[in-house]
Parts: C-alpha cells; sequence; structure tokens
C-alpha cells in the first residue's frame, strides 16, 4: 500500500529528494539532463558527456526522419502535395490536436492508476504545458508510465497514418518529429524512473495548492 502525504511528510521513515515549483520544472528538466546552469549567473549552460549523449541520439532520430521524408517527397502523388503547406498544417496540428491529445492521454494514464482530481494548465515562465493529479501520491514507475503513453500512443498512431496515407508523408513525418521533440520532458522523468529504480521512491502534485510537484525516498535502515 502506497503511503499518504502526511506519511511522506514523515521525516523519519521518508525523505525529501526533489521539489519543483512548476515554474521552475524546467531547472529540473536540465539538471536531470547533466545541464549546469547556475541560478545568479546569465551563462549559458554547460553540456556534459552525457547530456550531449542524449541530444545526440536525438538529432539522429530526427536525421533518420528527415532523410526518410526527403527520399520519399519525389515519390509521393496526389493528397497534400504542397510541401509548404503540409509543413504549415503539421506545425498548426501540433498545437491544435496533437498537444490537447497528448495532455489527454496524460490525464486518463492518471485516472487509470486511481486518481480522484485530473487537472491541466500550463506555465509562461517554462514555455509548457502540463497534466496533473492533484494530490495523488504515485511510485516512480507509475509516473514513468504516465510520462511514457503520449509517445507510445501517438508515435504509434502517426506512423500507422504514414503508411495508410504516403502522399502526405511530409505531414506525418513532421508531425512525428514536432512531438518527439515536446516529449523531452516525458523522456527526463522515465530517465529519473530508471536512474532511481533501486530506492523505493514515490511523488505527488500539488498544483492547487503550491504550485509544485514533490519526490520522495523511503529510508532504509541504514539511513539512520
Amino acid at each position: 500500500m502506497k503511503p499518504t502525504i502526511e506519511q511522506l511528510h514523515d521525516s523519519l521513515n521518508f525523505e525529501l529528494i526533489d521539489s519543483f515549483h512548476i515554474d521552475e520544472m524546467n531547472k529540473f528538466l536540465m539538471r536531470e539532463l547533466g545541464m549546469k546552469q547556475p541560478d545568479t549567473t546569465p551563462t549559458k549552460p554547460k553540456l556534459n558527456a552525457k547530456s550531449l549523449l542524449f541530444f545526440a541520439v536525438f538529432a539522429a532520430i530526427g536525421g533518420v526522419v528527415g532523410w526518410s521524408i526527403g527520399k520519399t517527397i519525389p515519390k509521393s502523388d496526389g493528397g497534400l502535395g504542397n510541401v509548404a503547406l503540409q509543413f504549415g498544417l503539421a506545425f498548426v496540428s501540433f498545437f491544435v490536436v496533437l498537444l490537447p491529445i497528448h495532455e489527454t492521454i496524460h490525464g486518463l494514464v492518471f485516472k487509470v492508476l486511481g486518481a480522484k482530481k485530473v487537472g491541466f494548465g500550463w506555465s509562461k515562465k517554462s514555455l509548457i504545458v502540463y497534466a496533473y493529479s492533484q494530490k495523488f501520491v504515485m511510485t516512480l514507475r507509475e509516473n514513468a508510465w504516465v510520462a511514457a503513453m503520449p509517445f507510445l500512443v501517438l508515435t504509434t498512431a502517426l506512423v500507422i497514418l504514414w503508411v495508410i496515407f504516403p502522399q502526405w508523408q511530409l505531414f506525418w513525418g513532421t508531425s512525428l518529429f514536432f512531438h518527439t521533440a515536446a516529449c523531452m520532458g516525458d523522456f527526463v522523468l522515465i530517465q529519473y524512473y530508471f536512474k532511481n529504480r533501486n530506492h523505493t521512491m514515490y511523488t505527488y502534485d500539488d498544483i492547487e495548492g503550491d504550485y509544485y510537484s514533490y519526490f520522495f525516498r523511503k529510508k532504509q535502515p541504514s539511513d539512520g
């Protein structure tokens, strides 16, 4: 059985590992990516080898997608033949269609896991939209599933549509690229789970109260 919020704040059994204001979520993500960004200096964040590898993987994915799109464009006929139009529609549909569906999937997974109250919001400072489960305690593994499902569902759907309607290949390919890039925060949360998988950890959101997300670790007997 998962602990209650009150139990998580009991310092005898749990310790607070991470917490961040929703407007400061980018700092948490950048830290987990290995990007050092001092709060008191305007210098650009520094990348370590781990974060460079992380970005290199996504650059490679983007390159493969771009190469595939470029290779298939001359073979397409009919449909949205205008490249600029396909790209423009993909850009607009990302904000109007994909993002709402993405966040809805997050919300549905919260509900499946048992959350009583799910909400949605956006942060102007962090330039993100988000779904949250108000004061619903989850394990890090559950949180990783919440993070992963939009990517799994929408990537599968876009690839299937790409196969069924190949004449729209630039539209599907661009949409796939935009959505994959937008999943960066979700990928970081999945990485965070794997990094801490040897610990018993829980998380919950209090977005309607103090606008914070919290991550707790269960103390081991050796912790004292």
